[in-house]
Protein backbone atom coordinates (compact mmCIF):
# COMPACT_ATOMS: atom_id res chain seq x y z
CA UNK A 1 0.00 0.00 0.00
CA UNK A 2 1.40 3.39 -1.01
CA UNK A 3 1.84 5.76 1.86
CA UNK A 4 0.24 9.07 0.89
CA UNK A 5 1.53 11.15 3.78
CA UNK A 6 4.40 10.66 6.14
CA UNK A 7 4.19 11.77 9.76
CA UNK A 8 5.88 15.09 9.05
CA UNK A 9 3.71 16.10 6.08
CA UNK A 10 0.44 14.94 7.65
CA UNK A 11 -0.30 18.17 9.63
CA UNK A 12 0.59 20.33 6.61
CA UNK A 13 -1.55 18.22 4.29
CA UNK A 14 -4.39 18.23 6.79
CA UNK A 15 -4.37 22.02 7.15
CA UNK A 16 -4.08 22.42 3.36
CA UNK A 17 -7.03 20.10 2.70
CA UNK A 18 -9.18 21.59 5.49
CA UNK A 19 -8.22 25.17 4.58
CA UNK A 20 -8.95 24.72 0.89
CA UNK A 21 -12.13 22.77 1.64
CA UNK A 22 -13.50 25.39 4.03
CA UNK A 23 -12.40 28.20 1.69
CA UNK A 24 -14.07 26.65 -1.34
CA UNK A 25 -17.23 25.85 0.61
CA UNK A 26 -17.39 29.39 2.01
CA UNK A 27 -16.66 30.84 -1.43
CA UNK A 28 -19.43 28.76 -2.99
CA UNK A 29 -21.87 29.79 -0.24
CA UNK A 30 -20.99 33.47 -0.49
CA UNK A 31 -21.11 33.25 -4.30
CA UNK A 32 -24.60 31.74 -4.16
CA UNK A 33 -25.70 34.36 -1.62
CA UNK A 34 -24.24 37.17 -3.73
CA UNK A 35 -25.93 35.85 -6.87
CA UNK A 36 -29.24 35.66 -4.99
CA UNK A 37 -28.62 39.17 -3.70
CA UNK A 38 -27.98 40.43 -7.21
CA UNK A 39 -31.09 38.63 -8.44
CA UNK A 40 -33.08 40.26 -5.64
CA UNK A 41 -31.63 43.69 -6.44
CA UNK A 42 -32.41 43.14 -10.11
CA UNK A 43 -35.98 42.13 -9.30
CA UNK A 44 -36.42 45.12 -6.99
CA UNK A 45 -35.10 47.39 -9.70
CA UNK A 46 -37.38 45.97 -12.37
CA UNK A 47 -40.30 46.18 -9.94
CA UNK A 48 -39.48 49.86 -9.35
CA UNK A 49 -39.39 50.55 -13.08
CA UNK A 50 -42.63 48.70 -13.64
CA UNK A 51 -44.31 50.49 -10.73
CA UNK A 52 -43.17 53.86 -12.09
CA UNK A 53 -44.65 53.10 -15.52
CA UNK A 54 -47.90 51.80 -14.04
CA UNK A 55 -48.18 54.84 -11.76
CA UNK A 56 -47.73 57.22 -14.70
CA UNK A 57 -50.34 55.51 -16.87
CA UNK A 58 -52.75 55.46 -13.91
CA UNK A 59 -52.27 59.21 -13.49
CA UNK A 60 -53.12 59.74 -17.15
CA UNK A 61 -56.25 57.64 -16.77
CA UNK A 62 -57.26 59.65 -13.72
CA UNK A 63 -56.69 62.88 -15.62
CA UNK A 64 -58.95 61.80 -18.47
CA UNK A 65 -61.61 60.70 -16.00
CA UNK A 66 -61.45 64.08 -14.27
CA UNK A 67 -62.01 65.85 -17.63
CA UNK A 68 -64.93 63.53 -18.32
CA UNK A 69 -66.43 64.63 -15.00
CA UNK A 70 -66.66 68.15 -16.44
CA UNK A 71 -68.99 66.91 -19.15
CA UNK A 72 -71.02 64.78 -16.79
CA UNK A 73 -71.45 67.59 -14.25
CA UNK A 74 -72.27 70.39 -16.71
CA UNK A 75 -75.87 70.76 -17.87
CA UNK A 76 -74.91 73.24 -20.58
CA UNK A 77 -72.83 72.25 -23.61
CA UNK A 78 -69.08 72.67 -23.12
CA UNK A 79 -67.60 75.15 -25.58
CA UNK A 80 -64.03 75.37 -26.81
CA UNK A 81 -62.99 78.11 -24.43
CA UNK A 82 -64.23 76.19 -21.39
CA UNK A 83 -62.46 73.02 -22.52
CA UNK A 84 -59.24 74.92 -23.13
CA UNK A 85 -59.26 76.61 -19.70
CA UNK A 86 -60.03 73.33 -17.94
CA UNK A 87 -57.17 71.32 -19.45
CA UNK A 88 -54.43 73.99 -19.48
CA UNK A 89 -53.22 73.19 -15.99
CA UNK A 90 -53.09 69.46 -16.75
CA UNK A 91 -50.96 70.05 -19.82
CA UNK A 92 -48.40 71.87 -17.70
CA UNK A 93 -48.38 69.20 -15.02
CA UNK A 94 -48.17 66.16 -17.29
CA UNK A 95 -45.32 66.56 -19.79
CA UNK A 96 -46.00 63.12 -21.28
CA UNK A 97 -49.28 64.28 -22.83
CA UNK A 98 -49.14 65.04 -26.55
CA UNK A 99 -52.71 66.39 -26.66
CA UNK A 100 -56.07 66.36 -24.87
CA UNK A 101 -59.09 66.30 -27.16
CA UNK A 102 -62.87 66.20 -27.36
CA UNK A 103 -64.43 64.17 -30.19
CA UNK A 104 -68.26 64.13 -30.38
CA UNK A 105 -70.31 61.48 -32.14
CA UNK A 106 -71.64 62.99 -35.42
CA UNK A 107 -74.32 61.11 -37.34
CA UNK A 108 -74.46 61.33 -41.13
CA UNK A 109 -77.39 63.81 -41.16
CA UNK A 110 -75.40 66.13 -38.83
CA UNK A 111 -72.29 66.12 -41.00
CA UNK A 112 -73.16 69.15 -43.14
CA UNK A 113 -73.96 71.32 -40.15
CA UNK A 114 -70.79 70.21 -38.39
CA UNK A 115 -68.63 70.97 -41.43
CA UNK A 116 -70.14 74.49 -41.69
CA UNK A 117 -69.13 75.05 -38.05
CA UNK A 118 -65.69 73.66 -38.79
CA UNK A 119 -65.25 76.01 -41.77
CA UNK A 120 -66.22 79.04 -39.69
CA UNK A 121 -63.90 77.99 -36.87
CA UNK A 122 -60.88 77.63 -39.21
CA UNK A 123 -61.71 80.71 -41.29
CA UNK A 124 -62.29 78.60 -44.34
CA UNK A 125 -59.03 76.60 -44.11
CA UNK A 126 -60.86 73.32 -43.44
CA UNK A 127 -64.40 72.54 -44.47
CA UNK A 128 -64.83 68.78 -44.05
CA UNK A 129 -64.34 65.81 -41.78
CA UNK A 130 -61.10 64.04 -42.88
CA UNK A 131 -59.51 60.64 -43.00
CA UNK A 132 -56.29 59.19 -44.33
CA UNK A 133 -56.15 57.48 -47.69
CA UNK A 134 -53.93 54.49 -48.43
CA UNK A 135 -51.03 56.79 -49.23
CA UNK A 136 -51.38 58.45 -45.82
CA UNK A 137 -52.71 61.77 -47.08
CA UNK A 138 -55.62 63.57 -45.43
CA UNK A 139 -58.75 63.54 -47.60
CA UNK A 140 -62.48 64.22 -46.98
CA UNK A 141 -64.04 61.34 -45.12
CA UNK A 142 -66.15 58.85 -47.04
CA UNK A 143 -69.88 58.65 -46.44
CA UNK A 144 -70.62 56.64 -43.30
CA UNK A 145 -73.45 56.38 -40.81
CA UNK A 146 -71.48 58.24 -38.10
CA UNK A 147 -68.21 60.00 -37.45
CA UNK A 148 -66.05 60.80 -34.41
CA UNK A 149 -64.12 63.92 -35.51
CA UNK A 150 -61.57 65.69 -33.32
CA UNK A 151 -63.29 68.96 -32.37
CA UNK A 152 -61.52 70.52 -29.37
CA UNK A 153 -57.79 69.93 -28.83
CA UNK A 154 -55.08 71.38 -26.65
CA UNK A 155 -52.39 72.39 -27.21
CA UNK A 156 -53.26 73.76 -30.62
CA UNK A 157 -49.67 74.25 -31.81
CA UNK A 158 -48.30 71.22 -33.68
CA UNK A 159 -51.66 69.44 -33.37
CA UNK A 160 -53.84 71.55 -35.72
CA UNK A 161 -53.69 68.86 -38.46
CA UNK A 162 -55.79 66.57 -36.23
CA UNK A 163 -58.76 68.97 -36.17
CA UNK A 164 -61.73 67.34 -37.91
CA UNK A 165 -60.01 63.96 -38.29
CA UNK A 166 -62.50 61.11 -38.01
CA UNK A 167 -61.10 58.80 -35.32
CA UNK A 168 -63.49 56.02 -36.41
CA UNK A 169 -61.96 55.97 -39.90
CA UNK A 170 -58.93 54.07 -38.63
CA UNK A 171 -59.40 50.38 -37.67
CA UNK A 172 -57.04 50.55 -34.68
CA UNK A 173 -58.76 53.62 -33.26
CA UNK A 174 -62.23 52.23 -34.05
CA UNK A 175 -61.59 49.06 -32.02
CA UNK A 176 -60.69 51.15 -28.95
CA UNK A 177 -63.67 53.51 -29.54
CA UNK A 178 -66.12 50.63 -29.61
CA UNK A 179 -64.56 48.96 -26.54
CA UNK A 180 -64.80 52.21 -24.55
CA UNK A 181 -68.37 52.79 -25.75
CA UNK A 182 -69.56 49.28 -24.86
CA UNK A 183 -67.81 49.00 -21.46
CA UNK A 184 -68.09 52.59 -20.27
CA UNK A 185 -64.43 52.38 -19.19
CA UNK A 186 -61.27 54.01 -20.59
CA UNK A 187 -59.89 52.08 -23.54
CA UNK A 188 -56.47 52.43 -25.16
CA UNK A 189 -55.55 51.85 -28.77
CA UNK A 190 -52.70 49.77 -30.06
CA UNK A 191 -49.70 51.54 -31.51
CA UNK A 192 -50.66 54.18 -34.10
CA UNK A 193 -49.10 56.89 -36.25
CA UNK A 194 -50.50 60.30 -35.29
CA UNK A 195 -52.03 62.51 -37.95
CA UNK A 196 -49.95 65.41 -36.63
CA UNK A 197 -46.75 63.36 -36.18
CA UNK A 198 -44.56 62.88 -39.25
CA UNK A 199 -41.77 60.98 -37.46
CA UNK A 200 -41.85 57.41 -38.67
CA UNK A 201 -39.82 56.03 -35.76
CA UNK A 202 -42.29 57.14 -33.06
CA UNK A 203 -45.24 55.11 -31.89
CA UNK A 204 -48.18 56.69 -30.10
CA UNK A 205 -51.42 55.56 -28.52
CA UNK A 206 -54.76 57.07 -27.58
CA UNK A 207 -56.89 56.55 -24.50
CA UNK A 208 -60.65 57.12 -24.92
CA UNK A 209 -63.13 57.87 -22.14
CA UNK A 210 -66.80 57.68 -23.31
CA UNK A 211 -69.28 60.43 -22.47
CA UNK A 212 -73.01 59.61 -22.40
CA UNK A 213 -76.05 61.90 -22.58
CA UNK A 214 -77.70 59.88 -19.82
CA UNK A 215 -76.35 57.27 -17.44
CA UNK A 216 -76.35 53.90 -19.20
CA UNK A 217 -75.93 50.47 -17.67
CA UNK A 218 -76.28 48.08 -20.59
CA UNK A 219 -74.39 47.84 -23.83
CA UNK A 220 -77.43 48.80 -25.92
CA UNK A 221 -78.16 51.82 -23.74
CA UNK A 222 -74.54 52.94 -23.93
CA UNK A 223 -74.63 52.81 -27.71
CA UNK A 224 -77.85 54.85 -27.79
CA UNK A 225 -76.73 57.44 -25.21
CA UNK A 226 -73.15 57.96 -26.52
CA UNK A 227 -72.34 61.68 -26.83
CA UNK A 228 -68.63 61.51 -27.67
CA UNK A 229 -65.18 60.86 -26.23
CA UNK A 230 -62.58 62.59 -24.10
CA UNK A 231 -59.25 61.33 -25.33
CA UNK A 232 -55.60 61.70 -24.47
CA UNK A 233 -52.90 61.48 -27.10
CA UNK A 234 -49.59 60.06 -25.91
CA UNK A 235 -46.27 59.17 -27.45
CA UNK A 236 -44.91 55.95 -25.98
CA UNK A 237 -41.43 57.48 -25.70
CA UNK A 238 -42.73 60.54 -23.81
CA UNK A 239 -44.65 58.38 -21.34
CA UNK A 240 -41.74 56.03 -20.64
CA UNK A 241 -39.05 58.69 -20.43
CA UNK A 242 -41.17 60.91 -18.20
CA UNK A 243 -41.93 57.95 -15.90
CA UNK A 244 -38.27 57.00 -15.47
CA UNK A 245 -36.84 60.51 -15.37
CA UNK A 246 -36.03 60.39 -11.64
CA UNK A 247 -34.91 56.74 -11.55
CA UNK A 248 -31.34 55.61 -11.93
CA UNK A 249 -30.68 52.29 -13.56
CA UNK A 250 -28.70 50.44 -16.18
CA UNK A 251 -31.36 47.99 -17.33
CA UNK A 252 -32.49 48.04 -20.94
CA UNK A 253 -35.95 46.77 -21.81
CA UNK A 254 -38.47 46.23 -24.58
CA UNK A 255 -42.17 47.16 -24.36
CA UNK A 256 -44.71 44.98 -26.15
CA UNK A 257 -48.47 45.38 -26.47
CA UNK A 258 -49.73 41.89 -25.72
CA UNK A 259 -53.26 42.80 -26.84
CA UNK A 260 -52.13 43.60 -30.40
CA UNK A 261 -51.37 41.32 -33.29
CA UNK A 262 -47.89 39.81 -33.25
CA UNK A 263 -46.43 42.07 -35.97
CA UNK A 264 -47.71 45.19 -34.18
CA UNK A 265 -46.76 44.31 -30.59
CA UNK A 266 -43.43 46.14 -30.40
CA UNK A 267 -43.84 49.60 -28.87
CA UNK A 268 -40.18 50.48 -28.36
CA UNK A 269 -36.77 49.73 -26.87
CA UNK A 270 -35.50 51.69 -23.86
CA UNK A 271 -31.73 52.29 -23.79
CA UNK A 272 -30.71 52.87 -20.17
CA UNK A 273 -27.41 54.49 -21.16
CA UNK A 274 -29.00 57.19 -23.32
CA UNK A 275 -32.25 57.17 -21.30
CA UNK A 276 -34.23 57.22 -24.55
CA UNK A 277 -36.90 54.97 -25.99
CA UNK A 278 -36.53 54.18 -29.68
CA UNK A 279 -38.21 51.88 -32.16
CA UNK A 280 -36.22 48.90 -33.33
CA UNK A 281 -36.67 45.24 -34.02
CA UNK A 282 -36.91 42.92 -30.99
CA UNK A 283 -34.31 40.24 -30.24
CA UNK A 284 -34.71 36.81 -31.70
CA UNK A 285 -35.66 35.38 -28.34
CA UNK A 286 -37.99 37.41 -26.20
CA UNK A 287 -37.15 35.66 -22.97
CA UNK A 288 -33.66 36.55 -21.83
CA UNK A 289 -31.89 33.93 -19.73
CA UNK A 290 -29.07 35.02 -17.42
CA UNK A 291 -27.84 34.56 -13.87
CA UNK A 292 -30.08 37.47 -12.81
CA UNK A 293 -33.24 35.82 -14.12
CA UNK A 294 -32.41 32.14 -14.70
CA UNK A 295 -35.94 31.14 -15.62
CA UNK A 296 -36.31 33.93 -18.18
CA UNK A 297 -39.81 34.69 -16.94
CA UNK A 298 -38.31 36.61 -14.03
CA UNK A 299 -37.29 39.27 -16.55
CA UNK A 300 -40.90 39.90 -17.64
CA UNK A 301 -43.32 42.36 -15.99
CA UNK A 302 -46.77 43.57 -17.11
CA UNK A 303 -48.79 46.75 -16.69
CA UNK A 304 -52.44 47.46 -17.51
CA UNK A 305 -53.50 50.45 -19.60
CA UNK A 306 -56.99 51.11 -20.93
CA UNK A 307 -58.09 47.45 -21.01
CA UNK A 308 -54.81 46.45 -22.69
CA UNK A 309 -51.81 44.67 -21.31
CA UNK A 310 -48.27 45.89 -21.91
CA UNK A 311 -45.42 43.48 -21.40
CA UNK A 312 -42.00 44.77 -20.32
CA UNK A 313 -39.08 42.52 -21.18
CA UNK A 314 -36.02 43.51 -19.13
CA UNK A 315 -32.60 42.68 -20.54
CA UNK A 316 -29.91 42.04 -17.92
CA UNK A 317 -26.57 43.50 -18.86
CA UNK A 318 -24.38 41.03 -20.76
CA UNK A 319 -21.29 42.71 -19.34
CA UNK A 320 -19.42 40.39 -16.95
CA UNK A 321 -19.61 41.55 -13.37
CA UNK A 322 -17.29 40.71 -10.54
CA UNK A 323 -18.61 39.08 -7.38
CA UNK A 324 -16.55 41.15 -4.96
CA UNK A 325 -17.71 39.42 -1.80
CA UNK A 326 -17.05 36.01 -3.34
CA UNK A 327 -13.58 37.06 -4.46
CA UNK A 328 -12.85 38.57 -1.05
CA UNK A 329 -13.96 35.36 0.68
CA UNK A 330 -11.72 33.30 -1.59
CA UNK A 331 -8.71 35.56 -1.07
CA UNK A 332 -9.21 35.77 2.71
CA UNK A 333 -9.63 32.00 2.95
CA UNK A 334 -6.48 31.39 0.90
CA UNK A 335 -4.62 33.99 2.96
CA UNK A 336 -5.65 32.38 6.25
CA UNK A 337 -4.68 28.96 4.90
CA UNK A 338 -1.32 30.31 3.74
CA UNK A 339 -0.69 31.97 7.11
CA UNK A 340 -1.50 28.73 8.92
CA UNK A 341 0.77 26.78 6.58
CA UNK A 342 3.60 29.28 7.10
CA UNK A 343 3.09 29.18 10.85
CA UNK A 344 3.01 25.38 10.79
CA UNK A 345 6.10 25.24 8.58
CA UNK A 346 7.97 27.52 10.98
CA UNK A 347 6.74 25.53 13.94
CA UNK A 348 7.83 22.27 12.28
CA UNK A 349 11.19 23.81 11.35
CA UNK A 350 11.67 24.97 14.92
CA UNK A 351 10.61 21.57 16.22
CA UNK A 352 12.94 19.86 13.75
CA UNK A 353 15.76 22.18 14.77
CA UNK A 354 15.04 21.45 18.43
CA UNK A 355 15.09 17.73 17.73
CA UNK A 356 18.29 18.01 15.74
CA UNK A 357 19.85 20.05 18.53
CA UNK A 358 18.69 17.49 21.04
CA UNK A 359 20.07 14.67 18.88
CA UNK A 360 23.33 16.60 18.51
CA UNK A 361 23.55 17.04 22.25
CA UNK A 362 22.95 13.33 22.77
CA UNK A 363 25.61 12.54 20.20
CA UNK A 364 27.98 15.02 21.78
CA UNK A 365 27.42 13.59 25.23
CA UNK A 366 27.74 10.05 23.93
CA UNK A 367 30.86 10.92 21.99
CA UNK A 368 32.28 12.92 24.87
CA UNK A 369 31.77 10.06 27.27
CA UNK A 370 33.56 7.78 24.81
CA UNK A 371 36.28 10.07 23.47
CA UNK A 372 37.13 11.71 26.78
CA UNK A 373 37.46 8.39 28.56
CA UNK A 374 40.73 7.51 26.79
CA UNK A 375 42.66 10.74 27.51
CA UNK A 376 41.28 10.79 31.04
CA UNK A 377 42.53 7.24 31.54
CA UNK A 378 45.93 8.21 30.14
CA UNK A 379 46.11 11.21 32.47
CA UNK A 380 44.93 9.18 35.44
CA UNK A 381 47.30 6.28 34.86
CA UNK A 382 50.27 8.52 34.12
CA UNK A 383 49.59 10.68 37.17
CA UNK A 384 49.24 7.62 39.43
CA UNK A 385 52.45 6.19 38.03
CA UNK A 386 54.29 9.43 38.71
CA UNK A 387 52.88 9.70 42.20
CA UNK A 388 53.52 6.12 43.23
CA UNK A 389 56.86 5.44 41.49
CA UNK A 390 58.49 8.84 41.32
CA UNK A 391 61.64 7.71 43.12
CA UNK A 392 62.03 4.55 41.08
CA UNK A 393 61.37 6.17 37.70
CA UNK A 394 64.20 7.55 35.68
CA UNK A 395 64.17 11.14 34.50
CA UNK A 396 63.40 9.98 30.98
CA UNK A 397 60.46 7.90 32.20
CA UNK A 398 59.11 10.82 34.19
CA UNK A 399 59.36 13.14 31.18
CA UNK A 400 57.55 10.51 29.08
CA UNK A 401 54.69 10.31 31.57
CA UNK A 402 54.43 14.10 31.70
CA UNK A 403 54.43 14.24 27.88
CA UNK A 404 51.58 11.71 27.72
CA UNK A 405 49.59 13.79 30.23
CA UNK A 406 50.15 16.93 28.16
CA UNK A 407 49.14 15.24 24.91
CA UNK A 408 45.98 13.80 26.50
CA UNK A 409 45.16 17.18 28.03
CA UNK A 410 45.54 18.94 24.64
CA UNK A 411 43.37 16.30 23.01
CA UNK A 412 40.71 16.79 25.68
CA UNK A 413 40.95 20.57 25.35
CA UNK A 414 40.56 20.41 21.56
CA UNK A 415 37.60 18.05 21.89
CA UNK A 416 35.91 20.26 24.44
CA UNK A 417 36.51 23.34 22.27
CA UNK A 418 34.99 21.59 19.24
CA UNK A 419 31.95 20.50 21.24
CA UNK A 420 31.44 24.01 22.60
CA UNK A 421 31.83 25.56 19.14
CA UNK A 422 29.23 23.29 17.54
CA UNK A 423 26.82 23.64 20.46
CA UNK A 424 27.02 27.42 20.47
CA UNK A 425 26.66 27.53 16.68
CA UNK A 426 23.53 25.35 16.79
CA UNK A 427 22.09 27.59 19.53
CA UNK A 428 22.93 30.75 17.53
CA UNK A 429 25.30 31.97 20.24
CA UNK A 430 28.56 31.78 18.30
CA UNK A 431 29.60 35.38 17.62
CA UNK A 432 31.72 36.88 14.85
CA UNK A 433 34.21 39.46 16.13
CA UNK A 434 36.82 40.35 13.50
CA UNK A 435 40.13 42.00 14.31
CA UNK A 436 43.48 42.62 12.61
CA UNK A 437 45.56 39.44 12.51
CA UNK A 438 49.25 39.24 11.55
CA UNK A 439 49.28 35.98 9.66
CA UNK A 440 52.91 34.83 10.05
CA UNK A 441 53.11 34.84 13.89
CA UNK A 442 49.54 33.58 14.09
CA UNK A 443 50.34 30.56 11.92
CA UNK A 444 53.60 29.85 13.73
CA UNK A 445 51.71 29.68 17.02
CA UNK A 446 49.29 27.24 15.41
CA UNK A 447 52.16 25.02 14.33
CA UNK A 448 53.34 24.75 17.92
CA UNK A 449 49.94 23.32 18.94
CA UNK A 450 49.86 20.55 16.30
CA UNK A 451 50.86 17.06 17.48
CA UNK A 452 53.08 15.71 14.71
CA UNK A 453 54.18 12.18 14.03
CA UNK A 454 57.90 11.35 13.88
CA UNK A 455 59.46 12.94 10.81
CA UNK A 456 56.41 15.04 9.88
CA UNK A 457 57.15 18.62 8.88
CA UNK A 458 54.92 21.74 8.71
CA UNK A 459 55.64 24.48 6.16
CA UNK A 460 54.14 27.95 5.80
CA UNK A 461 53.96 29.22 2.21
CA UNK A 462 52.20 31.79 0.04
CA UNK A 463 52.61 35.43 -0.93
CA UNK A 464 49.92 36.63 1.49
CA UNK A 465 51.40 34.98 4.58
CA UNK A 466 53.54 37.98 5.42
CA UNK A 467 50.58 40.37 5.42
CA UNK A 468 47.71 41.15 7.75
CA UNK A 469 44.03 40.20 7.60
CA UNK A 470 40.86 41.46 9.25
CA UNK A 471 39.36 38.21 10.57
CA UNK A 472 37.93 36.64 13.72
CA UNK A 473 41.06 35.23 15.37
CA UNK A 474 39.21 32.59 17.42
CA UNK A 475 37.20 31.30 14.48
CA UNK A 476 40.25 31.28 12.21
CA UNK A 477 42.14 29.39 14.92
CA UNK A 478 39.37 26.74 15.04
CA UNK A 479 39.43 26.39 11.23
CA UNK A 480 43.18 25.99 10.81
CA UNK A 481 43.84 23.94 13.96
CA UNK A 482 41.29 21.35 12.81
CA UNK A 483 42.53 21.25 9.20
CA UNK A 484 46.19 20.95 10.29
CA UNK A 485 45.39 18.40 13.02
CA UNK A 486 43.50 16.21 10.54
CA UNK A 487 46.34 16.50 8.04
CA UNK A 488 48.87 15.39 10.65
CA UNK A 489 46.62 12.65 11.98
CA UNK A 490 45.92 11.00 8.60
CA UNK A 491 49.37 11.52 7.04
CA UNK A 492 52.24 9.03 7.38
CA UNK A 493 55.49 9.66 9.26
CA UNK A 494 58.25 11.56 7.50
CA UNK A 495 55.70 13.49 5.37
CA UNK A 496 55.31 17.18 4.75
CA UNK A 497 52.15 19.21 5.53
CA UNK A 498 51.85 22.56 3.78
CA UNK A 499 49.83 25.62 4.80
CA UNK A 500 49.61 27.93 1.79
CA UNK A 501 48.07 31.40 2.21
CA UNK A 502 47.11 33.28 -0.96
CA UNK A 503 45.03 36.38 -1.63
CA UNK A 504 42.46 37.10 -4.29
CA UNK A 505 40.65 40.35 -5.03
CA UNK A 506 37.81 39.62 -2.63
CA UNK A 507 39.01 36.66 -0.54
CA UNK A 508 41.82 34.95 1.33
CA UNK A 509 42.62 31.27 0.68
CA UNK A 510 44.06 29.08 3.47
CA UNK A 511 45.08 25.81 1.81
CA UNK A 512 46.21 22.76 3.82
CA UNK A 513 47.79 20.07 1.65
CA UNK A 514 49.05 16.67 2.80
CA UNK A 515 50.16 13.30 1.43
CA UNK A 516 47.88 11.24 3.66
CA UNK A 517 45.36 8.46 3.12
CA UNK A 518 42.92 10.74 1.26
CA UNK A 519 39.11 10.77 1.37
CA UNK A 520 37.05 8.21 -0.58
CA UNK A 521 35.00 9.77 -3.38
CA UNK A 522 31.72 8.42 -1.94
CA UNK A 523 32.46 10.22 1.35
CA UNK A 524 33.12 13.70 -0.13
CA UNK A 525 29.45 14.81 0.11
CA UNK A 526 29.22 13.92 3.82
CA UNK A 527 32.71 14.67 5.01
CA UNK A 528 31.69 18.03 6.56
CA UNK A 529 28.86 16.54 8.64
CA UNK A 530 29.34 16.15 12.38
CA UNK A 531 30.43 12.69 13.58
CA UNK A 532 30.96 11.42 10.04
CA UNK A 533 34.25 9.59 9.32
CA UNK A 534 35.38 7.90 6.16
CA UNK A 535 35.58 4.13 5.97
CA UNK A 536 39.35 4.23 5.38
CA UNK A 537 40.31 5.83 8.74
CA UNK A 538 41.07 2.42 10.29
CA UNK A 539 42.22 2.63 13.90
CA UNK A 540 43.10 6.32 13.79
CA UNK A 541 41.26 7.88 16.76
CA UNK A 542 38.83 10.73 16.18
CA UNK A 543 35.27 11.97 16.77
CA UNK A 544 34.43 13.26 13.29
CA UNK A 545 34.03 16.84 14.51
CA UNK A 546 37.05 18.63 13.05
CA UNK A 547 35.77 19.39 9.53
CA UNK A 548 32.26 20.13 10.86
CA UNK A 549 33.73 22.74 13.21
CA UNK A 550 35.88 24.20 10.41
CA UNK A 551 32.89 24.52 8.07
CA UNK A 552 30.76 26.13 10.81
CA UNK A 553 33.43 28.75 11.50
CA UNK A 554 33.92 29.39 7.77
CA UNK A 555 30.17 29.86 7.33
CA UNK A 556 30.14 32.39 10.15
CA UNK A 557 32.88 34.28 8.32
CA UNK A 558 30.72 34.28 5.18
CA UNK A 559 33.13 31.85 3.51
CA UNK A 560 33.23 28.17 2.65
CA UNK A 561 35.44 25.06 2.46
CA UNK A 562 36.50 23.11 -0.60
CA UNK A 563 38.13 19.68 -0.77
CA UNK A 564 40.23 17.85 -3.32
CA UNK A 565 41.39 14.38 -2.43
CA UNK A 566 42.94 11.26 -3.89
CA UNK A 567 43.93 8.05 -2.15
CA UNK A 568 47.37 8.12 -3.82
CA UNK A 569 48.11 11.85 -3.72
CA UNK A 570 46.62 12.96 -0.41
CA UNK A 571 44.12 15.70 0.42
CA UNK A 572 43.94 19.44 -0.15
CA UNK A 573 41.42 21.34 1.99
CA UNK A 574 40.93 25.06 1.36
CA UNK A 575 39.16 27.62 3.55
CA UNK A 576 37.96 30.55 1.40
CA UNK A 577 37.24 33.57 3.59
CA UNK A 578 36.07 36.98 2.32
CA UNK A 579 38.40 39.90 2.81
CA UNK A 580 36.86 42.51 5.11
CA UNK A 581 38.09 46.05 4.52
Amino acid sequence: MVKLFNSRSLPTSLILILGLGVTLAATAAVGRWERLLRQSEFQQHTNSLTTALQRTTNRYNELLLSISDLYRASKAPIDEATFSRFVQRSLGSYPGIQALEWAPLIDQPERAEYELWLEEMTNGEQASITERDRAGHLTPAAVRSSYVPVTFLEPWQSNEAALGFDLASNPTRRVALERARDTGMPAATGRIQLVQDQAEDQYSFLVFVPIYNQPAQSRSNRRQQLQGYILGVFRVADVVEESLRDLNGDIDFYIFDQSAQLEEQLLGFYNAQTRRLVTREPPRTRLAVSSLCPSGLNCVQTISLGQREWQILFLPSDRPYLLWRTLATLLIGLLITAVLLIYLARWQAELRRTRELSDLKLQLFSMASHELRTPLSVISVSAQSLGANRESLSLQQQEGAIARIQIAARRMGQLVNDILTLTRAEAGKLEFNPEIVELTPFCQQLFEQIQLKPGQNLSLEGKAVSGKAYLDKKLLHSILINLLSNAAKYSPEDSQIRLIVTAEAQSLHFQVADRGIGIPSEALEQIFEAFYRGKNVGAVPGAGLGLAVARTCADLHGGYLTVQSSSCRGTCLTAVLPRIE
